[in-house]
């Protein structure tokens, strides 16, 4: 059925594949962060950590390296505004045909055994190389392993992790926008109210509200998830409209009256974003761009608190610009150890555990017990009274008792056998919780 004779369908998807441009964007807006860090922040120091603050350079970066050099490099925390815009469009792609708690699975695969692994391995390098900091508070490690630290006051173990409570929080509206799934209405509703809402809150100093609507960096998210839609969908006048309207706040934001040099960079962020998503990139399919990808997210999270210990103890051996080309070099070495010795094993592990701990929750029966099976499969047991089971929040559809599963938002009739509605064994694969299937583990 056309759009023409179906007034209010929404624009019919193009087929997805994977685009490992993006891959290379996010590599790119990671080493941005980093040489920003190493090179262009003029007081590098580690934040934080006891009461003595020493400079990793032992003075000033601007009396360390060349003044183009370093001015340069100062731009480059506009990388993490790069990052977002790319998590709004990955977020929304990859949130697509999946129900809330599929998704929470799939974020919790990707962030945390990473995130865990950095955390633990910045606070042991800290602690046995002190040269920067006057002390390490286990309290303080642990609150970050939480990733929620910032809610409650407790300094982030590395600085650069304020970003990650940013991301939490898109998640998080993200995540109730996406309960009842993730169509195009949705997503262009949440895009409108987003902004609407970041308008609202601009000027608010209520902290737990700018905490979620997050009003500085919102229009690169809701700008992504407007880039993927035209990427989807194809293009329209309304989501140009979105992405226009949220370059026009971008340019100044998070800060008000930048210099010319932001404004070029953020703009040509938006120009890249836009070549994605018509389509104009989609030739780009160089394998190693994966390969950068993967190594992205932890190189983000090991790159700074251990970068400056490393200067602390090498400067006085090792040329300056020498010394920062070698570290980046090592950090990406060992953010790809992470990858393969961390990410890789945990990940498969972690989902199939996640997975099975939702699928409990999803297809629970209303009532009766779970049973172990003999072959360590977990079964449900239909009630003993069978049919006449009262189901809570059960309302009358063609004459027949349905309830909704709280979880899911699927509506199933209350009157199938537990064995026809519910899978015997909850070993489910993502996959089959996403398309409905319910097929079991062999």
């Amino acid at each position: 059925m056309s759009v023409a004779s179906d007034v209010g369908a929404a624009p019919q998807p193009r087929s997805a594949s994977r685009l490992v441009v993006l891959d290379g964007l996010r590599l790119l807006a990671a080493t941005m962060v980093v040489f920003y860090h190493y090179v262009g922040v003029p007081n590098a120091d580690i934040g934080h950590q006891g009461k003595t603050k020493v400079l990793a350079w032992g003075t000033s970066a601007t009396n360390v390296f060349p003044h183009l050099l370093q001015q340069t490099a100062t731009y480059g925390w506009t990388g993490v505004e790069l990052f977002f815009m790319i998590s709004g469009f990955v977020i929304c792609m990859s949130g697509w045909g999946r129900k809330p708690a599929d998704f929470f699975v799939s974020r919790v695969v990707r962030i945390v055994p990473a995130y865990w692994t950095a955390t633990v391995l910045t606070a042991t390098v800290l602690i046995v190389f002190p040269r920067l900091t006057s002390g390490v508070k286990p309290s303080m490690v642990l609150t970050n392993l939480t990733m929620v630290q910032s809610a409650y006051g407790v300094p982030n173990l590395v600085p650069a992790y304020w970003t990650l409570f940013v991301e939490l929080a898109f998640y998080l509206l993200f995540g109730l926008v996406a309960i009842g799934g993730v169509t195009y209405r949705r997503m262009v509703t949440f895009c409108v109210l987003w902004s609407v809402a970041s308008i609202a809150t601009a000027g608010a100093h209520d902290p737990v509200l700018k905490m979620i609507v997050n009003a500085p960096y919102s229009p690169y998210f809701v700008a992504g998830i407007a880039f993927f839609l035209i990427h989807k969908f194809g293009s329209n006048l309304l989501l140009w409209a979105i992405v226009a309207y949220s370059w026009l706040i971008a340019v100044n934001q998070p800060h008000t009256n930048p210099p010319w040099q932001i404004v070029v960079l953020i703009s040509s962020f938006f120009v890249i974003m836009a070549l994605v998503a018509t389509h104009w990139l989609d030739a780009i399919r160089w394998r190693w761009l994966t390969v950068a990808g993967a190594l992205t997210y932890p190189l983000y999270l090991i790159h700074q608190d251990i970068g400056f210990t490393v200067f602390a103890y090498l400067r006085s051996y090792v040329p300056a610009s020498a010394l920062v080309v070698l570290t980046y070099a090592a950090m990406l070495a060992l953010a790809w150890l992470i990858h393969c010795a961390v990410e890789r094993p945990i990940a498969p592990v972690l989902r199939a555990k996640l997975t099975d701990a939702v699928a409990r929750v999803r297809v629970s029966p209303l009532s009766g017990p779970l049973t172990a099976g003999g072959d360590g499969g977990a079964r449900w047991q239909p009630d003993p009274r069978g049919d006449k089971v009262d189901a809570p929040h059960a309302e009358p559809v063609n004459g027949q008792a349905r309830g909704s599963d709280l979880v899911s938002g699927e509506v199933g009739d209350q009157r199938e056998s537990p064995e026809k509605r519910y899978p015997a064994r909850l070993g489910v694969e993502a996959e089959d919780l996403v398309s409905g299937r319910g097929s079991r583990r062999s």
